[in-house]
């Protein structure tokens, strides 16, 4: 068995904040037919950083911090008819956040923001039409955006809340309550190496233990989360009670909730690993580590209460040496373990559903669907699609799939190079039973160990 530690951190401190685990909606005043409403990433903990003459200060010097409100829309019930949430309202109530002073900027205001009194009220409006923004079940959308810059002389710490209300004439009204804090984690982690020593052997396991510090100017208070993830071929046992998993069986993530808090100057690394099996076919893979402060998770990483849990007792954390600890702002901060094995030259591909509802454009990186990171990818559309290149105004940085065949909706996705190529496409109508394939050619230097992993399908699944 090969151990390997890593550990990675991945913080979003006064950006993305949703629930401290599962996903937790807004209170609803009474239920309405059609639509629902739910904050999406709208921040739990807003943390507004502080400079003085020592700190290396933003380019602009310190400036307020914008807040935006995030709402996603849903149905209350199945169905196919087109339903939107209508004449969304948004009204934040500073009235106990005597600590900081807010501010609309003239972007705001043309948004459909203004003042009254200690309220800010938004009527959400596209800023090109001017038009009044509804959304639309399935999308979520930016509604209201205010900014906010500690006022002089306050202590590091917490500074009141901001009260959110949301209205809408065909959805139940939704709250939250964000807490503020004058000062900002600057959290660290550890990360021995970028990837395992050497080629491993399929179906060996790796162990990560991710670990992290904060040097900041405020301490994180409750609970933390974890979340480590596999890409390519291997999965995680599922080890840990205090841990939710993707699947039951052979899952690829885990959620993790650890009891905080996370002080000034502390360094702690899990107390027991994670320990990931890799395919007894894989030829490579990667391992992240993320760790948030529970109420700052982004929704992407969040796993519902009823997510299969570990079968062992819960992992916690234990103190350790800090130093050698790389440093990140807290808007982000990521590492992540690769590894070879010694089939490194069985070039293969899983196949993946694409999930969506005529009309929608989806753009999706396939390198990191099918695991593979080496040459060329080849695809057969699904019936129904329509692919979507590179656009005339978009940067000839970023790489996009392109028609290979138009006729036969072959595509070729590029070997990625800085960048994966986007395939990128738009779902025009529904086609039962549509299927398309997603393969790679083996290398023509080195023998290919199995061919029959080279193709896969691509399947899709409509919402409605």
């Amino acid at each position: 068995m090969t151990t390997v530690w890593a550990a990675a951190l991945l913080v979003v401190l006064g950006g993305v904040v949703t629930s401290s685990g599962a996903e937790r909606p807004g209170r609803a005043d009474k239920p309405s037919q059609g639509v629902k409403l739910a904050f999406r990433d709208t921040p739990r903990t807003f943390y507004l950083r502080v400079f003085d003459e020592s700190d290396e200060q933003l380019p602009w010097g310190q400036q307020p911090e914008p807040y935006d409100v995030y709402l996603e829309a849903s149905r209350r019930s199945p169905g196919r008819e087109p339903a939107k949430a209508e004449n969304i309202k948004v009204t934040v109530d500073l009235s106990d956040a005597k600590a900081v002073r807010a501010s609309l900027d003239p972007w705001d205001r043309r948004d459909g923001c203004k003042w009254s009194g200690a309220l800010v009220t938004c009527t959400p409006k596209d800023s090109e039409s001017g038009k009044v923004k509804d959304i639309a079940s399935g999308a979520y959308a930016d509604v209201a955006r205010l900014h906010m810059i500690p006022r002089e002389h306050v202590a590091n710490g917490p500074a009141g809340s901001l009260k959110i209300t949301v209205t809408s004439s065909n959805a139940p009204t939704i709250h939250q309550t964000t807490q503020l804090v004058i000062g900002a984690p600057r959290l660290t982690a550890r990360a021995e190496r970028e990837s395992s020593p050497g080629p491993i052997e399929p179906g060996s396991e790796l162990k990560v233990r991710p670990a992290f510090g904060n040097e900041g100017d405020v301490g994180v208070e409750g609970d933390l989360n974890v979340v480590v993830d596999v890409k390519g071929q291997a999965t995680l046992r599922r080890q840990y009670s205090n841990c939710r998993y993707d699947k039951a069986d052979a899952p690829k993530k885990a959620l993790c909730t650890i009891p905080g808090p996370l002080p000034v100057g502390a360094a702690y690394e899990t107390d027991r690993p994670f320990t990931a099996t890799v395919d007894k076919t894989g030829n490579h893979g990667r391992i992240n580590s993320t760790l948030y402060p529970a109420p700052n998770t982004p929704t992407r990483d969040l796993l519902p209460d009823s997510a299969p849990r570990g079968t062992g007792a819960p992992i916690g954390l234990r103190p350790t040496d800090g130093s050698g600890f790389t440093s990140f702002d807290r808007d982000l901060a990521h590492a992540e373990l690769g590894f070879l094995t010694t089939r490194r030259y069985d070039q293969q591909v899983n196949g993946f559903t694409i999930k969506g509802k005529v009309g929608d454009e989806i753009s999706m990186d396939v390198m990191n669907e099918d695991g593979y990171f080496e040459g060329d990818t080849h695809l057969t559309l699904p019936e129904g699609l329509t692919l979507i290149g590179h656009r005339k105004n978009e940067s000839g940085d970023d790489p996009f799939c392109e028609y290979d065949d138009e006729k036969h909706r072959t595509v070729l996705c590029p070997a990625p190079l800085n960048v994966h190529p986007s395939l990128r496409f738009r779902i025009d109508k529904r086609v039962e039973g549509a299927q398309g394939t997603i393969s790679v050619e083996p290398d023509p230097e080195h023998p290919d160990p199995d061919l029959t992993n080279n193709i896969a399908p691509i399947t899709m699944a409509y919402v409605d």
